[in-house]
């Protein structure tokens, strides 16, 4: 059994024998091992009235080392460490439980072995009869379920979080100096015991009191101002003022105080530190006798460091300042402090040193640093007072810090949100623009109207040059494109010596920087002549397809960062995107188009492949295109039953889902989703479409439209290179009617958002309008859709009316 006290262990008599055997009772009926099995991961035990284990499972064994033979017979309350045992822990919890049925606890519990593991148990009376939990029942249970789960790695996760608050809370209390919180209203929320020390207020008397009260008279409106500050605009605050006690003793205090917001940003108050300011200047004085230490510590910076006396000549400094300014030591001595500034920046500077020396402001000031050799640097000067114990001013010393590449940082964000703004204004005008040339000059006019930029030219991508193609300056602004057209095009494809590749051909946005001191001559002629020092490179690309490259110049030479790049590098890709988009609205509404007729073998298509593995005729009805790679195709197919279908459909790893939609004896008509590749997503990136499709047992007929315009060498190449068993059987243009169909399509599809064509789409191919019988339902379409089923149906009625009143010339 377990080890217990005299107090604690198994009494001999009668009752407990028959509680025993009653427990044991208890434990057949629940059947505990059946339960164990259930509950792999949980001790179990059960107790009988009196609190005494009558069973024990493997679960309890493994958490707490006691074997059944050792534990049964024992009570529950030996498994409470001593504290809780004397605090009548174990005897509170089987009162909950005869109370109110169940009782959930946590604790530690002690293990066979002397140690401890962290547990969260449940104790629920059986009654006697059904072995039911008895809630709230008046009469004593015949004993008690005892389920334990191990919690000694939560809490311990738990307990850390605890910890780190408590050592806070310990820190807090331990600091010498006063700590405070107020709230928004002013009102004294929390204080470290110093505060009730330092100001002799009771604790009673703080919760009333106003942030203003504890401050010298003459203090109250520089306080006031600096708790607004921080409320209102000012992350922190540091600020001195005389500290005023409950006997009317003033104490020099020097409040850094911050704002507390909760994690939405929400401000809450402000706390912050009061720190007695002898205290503080004793500890100077402390460092300052330690003159060896503190010089080892000044070299150590990699900051410059520095100390002038009162009449201005400087009196120390660390071997930073010397490295940086180019001084030799013997100059250095005596020197100005304006000698090491810009004289730009002397007036400012100027009126810093006053005010540290005059009012003992420490200041924070930028500017820029001159150097023996006349080179400016932009540096960040931090300064303060020195003054002997008697406070005596001695003059004042500082910390310079090189903020080059904060400026720099600084400078690329503003380029940054220039850019942003730029682009977004582009993105506006793209989706107003008709026409491809619009596109272009609303670019390179936006670009050469910015401050920041010199001219931008557009040049398109043709066959023959780099990688297949060859660039021609077409726009341009600011610059004019024929003139200067080898120049620019020397920077879409650089010479050998220029730092960058051909931007066509890897598709990425090229860079050349400090183009007034580069190698290549014409280069740093022209930029001079031009006054621009940088150039990007953008390409214009559609699905990996460059239609042509974007040159921009910039005044800076450093611009063009990273960041900037990337920025660029996905605008290329929006350009190409509705470039291509606007090439496909506008072949729907040309009167006339170039029709091409292809024959294909070619199984790399997945209708083909569908015909040709079922084989069967089929014919594409529609093709809805739900992302770039995921298609929605409706397919009229005949000489098959469904099922065959639908068994060789399952085996084409493109067809994600399909669906029967319609069938009669003849044909059945389907709609499949299609993932990946297809020819629909290949013409459309050369702004062509299907117009028809009829595949007959592997073999396809396919129409596709294009602009007269469009470049048929490459589309049929493009065609042929995809799927290469496929050959052009004739190519004609086509006269479409001038008006109705084309016009009703136009006045529809401007009406119509984006979400209410898809959705009208989508019920009209997949028989969501067939009578009497619709063969999709509202949830099905909306699943198809991704969208809910009340959103499918707003959508829909909206499209009908504007359909509708497209019809019947409402133009409402």
């Amino acid at each position: 059994m377990i080890d217990e006290s005299p107090d604690e262990s198994v009494s001999g008599n009668g009752s407990d024998r028959d509680g025993t055997r009653e427990g044991r009772r208890i434990a057949d009926r629940l059947g505990i091992h059946d339960l164990s099995a259930v509950v792999s991961d949980a001790a179990i035990a059960v107790l009988d009235g009196e609190g005494q284990f009558t069973a024990w499972n493997d679960g309890a064994r493994t958490l707490l080392g006691y074997d059944a033979d050792a534990a049964v017979g024992s009570r529950y309350r030996r498994l409470f460490p001593a504290a809780e045992r004397e605090a009548g822990d174990p005897e509170r919890l089987l009162e909950a439980a005869r109370s109110s049925g169940t009782v959930e606890s946590e604790g530690w519990r002690v293990t066979s072995d002397g140690g401890r593991v962290w547990v969260r148990e449940v104790l629920a009376t059986v009654e006697g009869d059904d072995v039911g939990v008895a809630v709230g029942a008046a009469t004593e249970p015949a004993g008690y379920v005892w389920v334990v789960h191990d919690r000694t790695d939560d809490h311990e996760r738990e307990r850390r979080p605890r910890e780190e608050k408590h050592v806070v809370e310990r820190v807090v209390e331990a600091q010498p100096d006063i700590v405070y919180a107020f709230d928004t209203e002013r009102e004294f929320i929390e204080w470290s015991d110093r505060v009730p020390d330092v100001t002799g207020y009771t604790e009673s008397e703080l919760l009333e009191m106003d942030p203003l009260e504890f401050v010298a008279p003459a203090d109250r409106d520089r306080i006031a101002a600096s708790i607004d500050r921080v409320l209102e605009h000012e992350t922190s605050v540091t600020v001195e003022a005389a500290l005023l006690t409950a006997d009317g003793e003033r104490i020099p205090y020097e409040f850094n105080s911050a704002r507390v917001t909760d994690d939405e940003g929400t401000v809450l108050g402000f706390t912050g530190i009061g720190r007695d300011i002898s205290d503080r200047k004793a500890r100077e004085r402390e460092l300052r006798e330690e003159k060896a230490f503190t010089e080892s510590v000044l070299e150590a910076q990699p900051d410059i460091l520095y100390a002038f006396d009162t009449e201005g000549n400087l009196i120390e400094w660390n071997d930073q300042f010397q490295h940086v300014t180019g001084y030799v030591s013997a100059d250095l001595v005596g020197m100005h402090p304006l000698r090491f500034i810009a004289p730009k920046d002397r007036d400012h500077i100027g009126a810093a040193i006053d005010r540290i020396l005059e009012a003992g402001e420490r200041v924070t000031a930028e500017g820029r640093l001159l150097t023996a050799d006349g080179e400016r640097i932009p540096y960040e000067f931090n300064s303060a007072r020195i003054t002997d114990d008697d406070g005596t001013v001695l003059g004042f010393t500082g910390v310079g810090r090189d903020i080059s590449d904060r400026k720099a940082r600084e400078r690329e964000l503003e380029r940054l949100e220039r850019l942003n703004a730029i682009v977004r204004t582009i993105d506006e005008t793209m989706v107003a623009a008709e026409t491809r040339d619009e596109i272009e000059r609303a670019i390179v006019e936006a670009f050469a109207a910015a401050d920041a930029y010199r001219f931008a030219v557009i040049g398109r991508a043709d066959p023959g040059g780099t990688d297949g193609y060859a660039w021609t300056p077409e726009t341009g602004a600011g610059i004019d494109p024929t003139a200067d057209a080898d120049l620019l095009s020397s920077f879409v494809d650089p010479p050998a010596e220029a730092d960058g590749s051909p931007a066509l051909e890897s598709r990425s946005v090229q860079r050349y920087r400090a183009l007034p001191e580069s190698d290549i001559a014409a280069w740093r002629t022209h930029a001079a002549a031009r006054e621009y020092a940088s150039v990007a490179v953008v390409p214009i690309v559609a699905s990996d397809r460059p239609l042509g490259a974007l040159v921009i110049a910039a005044r800076e030479p450093s611009a063009f960062a990273d960041r900037e790049r990337e920025v660029l590098q996905e605008f290329g890709g929006t350009i190409g995107h509705a470039i291509n988009a606007m090439a496909v609205r506008r072949l729907l509404y040309l009167d006339t188009v170039v029709e091409l007729e292809l024959e294909s073998t070619d199984r790399g298509d997945v209708c083909i492949d569908l015909s040709w593995v079922a084989g069967c005729d089929l014919s594409i009805d529609h093709v809805l295109p739900l992302t770039d790679e995921v298609f929605v195709y409706y397919l009229t197919v005949s000489g098959i039953e469904p099922d065959t279908l639908r068994s060789a459909a399952t085996e084409a790893a493109a067809i994600t889902e399909l669906r029967l939609i319609d069938a009669d004896d003849d044909e059945s008509y389907w709609e499949i989703v299609v993932r990946g590749s297809t020819i629909t997503e290949l013409l459309g990136e050369y702004g062509a479409r299907l117009e028809s499709k009829v595949v007959r047992e592997g073999s396809a007929e396919l129409t596709v439209q294009t602009s007269p315009d469009s470049d048929l060498r490459e589309l049929v190449g493009a065609i042929t290179s995809a799927y290469p068993d496929t050959r052009l059987v004739s190519k004609r243009t086509v006269d479409r009617p001038v008006r109705t169909r084309g016009d009703f399509r136009r006045t529809v599809e401007s009406a119509l958002t984006e979400k209410q064509r898809l959705a009208l789409e989508a019920a009209y191919h997949g028989g969501y309008f067939e009578w009497p019988t619709r063969n999709s339902d509202a949830s099905e379409v909306a699943d198809r859709l991704d969208i809910a089923r009340q959103t499918f149906h707003q959508h829909l009625r909206v499209a009908q009316a504007k359909l509708l009143s497209a019809y019947f010339g409402d133009d409402d």
